[in-house]
Order: C-alpha cells, then sequence, then structure tokens
C-alpha cells in the first residue's frame, strides 16, 4: 500500500512535487473526460436516442467505476501504484479514440464502461498521492486546490468542444492527445510519489461502517455531476438554448467549482469540515431551485450555475479531506478505493433516475430530483453530526 507520511506544519519539497505533479495529471485527464461526457450526449441526441437511452449510455461509465474500484487497492499493492496509473491512462486514451471510430450506441456502451474502469484507477491513484503527502493543517486548502484545479480540467472540457464542434473525429483526438500529456506527467513525478508496501490490503468495503457520510456526500456530488454532464445539455436545448450556449453554461457551472474551493477550504480548516460540508448541502439545495426560475434569463442563469457547482462540488472537497484526516496507509487507500466506488453508484442511476423524471415531469424533473437529493443529504449529514457519539 501507499507508504505513510508523517505529517508536518509545512509540506517536504518533494511532497510538494509529488502534489503539483499529481493535481496536473487529474487536471489534464479531467479536461479529456469533461470533454467526452457533452460530446457524447450531443452526438446520441443526433442520433435520435430518448433522454432515457442517453442516461443509459451516461450511466456505463460509472458503472465501469462500480465494478473495477473494489480491486484497485490489491492492484496497487501488487504492481506499484505509479506503473497502474499509466496503464489506467492509456487504456483511456485509446477508448476515446475509439470512440470516435465507432459512433454507434452499443460501441459507445462498451467503450464507456471499459473507460469507467480505466478511470476509478486515476483517480483512486492521484486522490491517494495527493492525500498522503498533505499535512493535516493545510489539507483542506491543498484538496481545494486539488478539486479546482480538476473543476477548471473539467469546465475547460466542455468549453474546449464549443471550439472544436461536435462533428468528426477532432475532439476525440484532443481527448486522447490530453491522456497521453498526462502519461508524461506521471513519469516525470515518478521518484516524488509515495512508495509502496507490503502493508496489509484493507477493504474500501468496510468504509460503508466506517464513513458513511463521508460516502453519502461523495455519492450525491457524482449524481448531480452525472446528471449535469449527460443531461443538462438536453435540458437546456428543451428551453431554446443552444448547444454553444449549454456546453458555455455547464463550463460556468464547472468553473464555480473551480474559483471557490480553496477558500472553501480555507474556511473548513479553521472550523469544522463536516459543518461546511452540511452548510454545502443546502446552498446547493437552494441553488438548484433557482435554475428554472432563470433559466429564460442567461444573465441571471449564469451566476445560479457558477454557485451551483461551487457548492456541489464542496461536498466532495470536505468529503476527502476529513478522509485524509481520519485515515492514513492501506486504509486511506482503501478509503479512495470506496469513494470511487460510490461515485460510480451514484453516477449510475443519475443518468436513468433523472432520465425518467425528465420524461415523467418535463424538463424539470432534473432540477427537482438533484434539489431534494441536497436536502436530504443535508438533513442526514446534521443528524449524524449532532447525534451522540
Amino acid at each position: 500500500m501507499v507508504a505513510g507520511i508523517e505529517n508536518s506544519d509545512q509540506p517536504k519539497v518533494g511532497n510538494i512535487a509529488g502534489i503539483v505533479g499529481a493535481i496536473a495529471c487529474t487536471t489534464i485527464f479531467a479536461l479529456s473526460i469533461g470533454l467526452s461526457y457533452p460530446l457524447l450526449s450531443f452526438i446520441l441526441d443526433g442520433l435520435g436516442h430518448s433522454e432515457f437511452e442517453i442516461g443509459i449510455n451516461a450511466a456505463m461509465t460509472p458503472l465501469g467505476v462500480l465494478l473495477a474500484s473494489p480491486f484497485f487497492p490489491r492492484i496497487v499493492n501488487r504492481f506499484g501504484s505509479w506503473q497502474v496509473a499509466v496503464v489506467c491512462l492509456i487504456i483511456v486514451a485509446s477508448v476515446i479514440f475509439m470512440m470516435g471510430l465507432f459512433k454507434d450506441y452499443t460501441a459507445i456502451l462498451l467503450f464507456r464502461l471499459v473507460l469507467g474502469m480505466a478511470d476509478a484507477g486515476v483517480f483512486i491513484i492521484s486522490e491517494t498521492w495527493i492525500n498522503q503527502l498533505a499535512d493535516k493543517r493545510s489539507r483542506g486548502r491543498i484538496i481545494g486546490l486539488y478539486v479546482t484545479a480538476l473543476s477548471a480540467g473539467f469546465g475547460a472540457g466542455p468549453l474546449t468542444l464549443s471550439l472544436t464542434g461536435v462533428d468528426g473525429l477532432t475532439p476525440f483526438l484532443m481527448g486522447a492527445g490530453l491522456c497521453t500529456i498526462a502519461i508524461l506527467i506521471v513519469l516525470i513525478i515518478r521518484k516524488s510519489t509515495p512508495t509502496t508496501t507490503d502493508e496489509p490490503v484493507a477493504s474500501s468495503m468496510s468504509f460503508l461502517r466506517l464513513a458513511p457520510t463521508l460516502l453519502l456526500a461523495v455519492a450525491v456530488f457524482s449524481f448531480w455531476d452525472a446528471a449535469l454532464l449527460s443531461l443538462f445539455p438536453v435540458y437546456g436545448l428543451s428551453y431554446g438554448l443552444t448547444a454553444g450556449f449549454v456546453t458555455f453554461a455547464i463550463s460556468v457551472c464547472i468553473f464555480g467549482n473551480t474559483f471557490l474551493q480553496i477558500p472553501i477550504g480555507l474556511v473548513a480548516d479553521r472550523s469544522s469540515k463536516r459543518l461546511v460540508m452540511i452548510l454545502c448541502c443546502f446552498l446547493a439545495a437552494i441553488c438548484t431551485i433557482f435554475v428554472p426560475l432563470v433559466i429564460g434569463t442567461n444573465y441571471l442563469l449564469l451566476p445560479v450555475l457558477f454557485f451551483w457547482g461551487a457548492f456541489a462540488g464542496g461536498l466532495y472537497t470536505m468529503a476527502m479531506a476529513e478522509l485524509g484526516d481520519r485515515f492514513t496507509g492501506s486504509q486511506l487507500v482503501a478509503g479512495n478505493a470506496a469513494f470511487a466506488f460510490i461515485y460510480g453508484v451514484g453516477g449510475l442511476i443519475a443518468g436513468p433516475i433523472t432520465g425518467i423524471s425528465m420524461e415523467l415531469t418535463g424538463p424539470n424533473g432534473l432540477p427537482g430530483i438533484l434539489a431534494v437529493t441536497f436536502i436530504l443529504t443535508g438533513i442526514i449529514a446534521w443528524w449524524r453530526y449532532s447525534a451522540p457519539r
């Protein structure tokens, strides 16, 4: 497993290099994934597939994450973290390129399943590196920086798509090329990443008992993220927005996550990560309720989306930071694998549930189901926080 690293007031130079490299790698990787989600939704919509079919197709990536993530603690223990990261990135680059060649519903289903399996390895390893190298006093800010960079990558994906267009092979070549750059970064930071040991492998499933609230926060963020990337394009088009504006709007939403995660992490470092998580739940719910109220007014919609992304992303930032505070070594690897697993669960159910909600109640089924989800999560998190230990 990833070896334990003692906390100190200031991270060591080698630790900083590892953190910066891991963040850079995942940012570029996220850009390629952020590009592929709306790209495939537009392609499938153009082929005449329904919202439900598009949701099912989008669910294949989180299904792959769900299926593969429990095995990564043992795989990393056996082969080493940076080796596994490189292999996973090679698989992702190849799959994105192949999706550009075979624009068929069934083929994309299978490609997205494999894509999710490889995605799980990249995120489990990079988040373990960052959490292991960060010190406790600044972990919230470092995780905030990580989520900021990650969100910038996801946000730049749709923005890049608005420049490349959705036709032809160009956007797929862009995604594959970005993954190749991420591979080079992993090779450069190889000596700065935590090493592996013979520490016994911890079970990721044990975190259902050890940290249920953290897993719930990750699942809800994943649910929101998958619904936004896969069905918000359909939601926007149903209100007469252009494809170009929809991709720009998604980028604004994700950039809200980008610019406000470091301040959220700073507040958490000086107060309580759990209380900040609860606050983010209710603020995200309020933003969700405002989306259908301002959908026809662009100058009001964009600020709402900006803060919506910030507070929704705060759930993941706080969950990851608290995980690093509470666990180290093999348990930290297992915890990140549990995060990936539950992220897959949230993303897996988001597409079908949101798609059905939209077909039954109309376009506003999207913000409706998300608002209920945020409110219930905030109530549960508050109940567990205030209950006697």
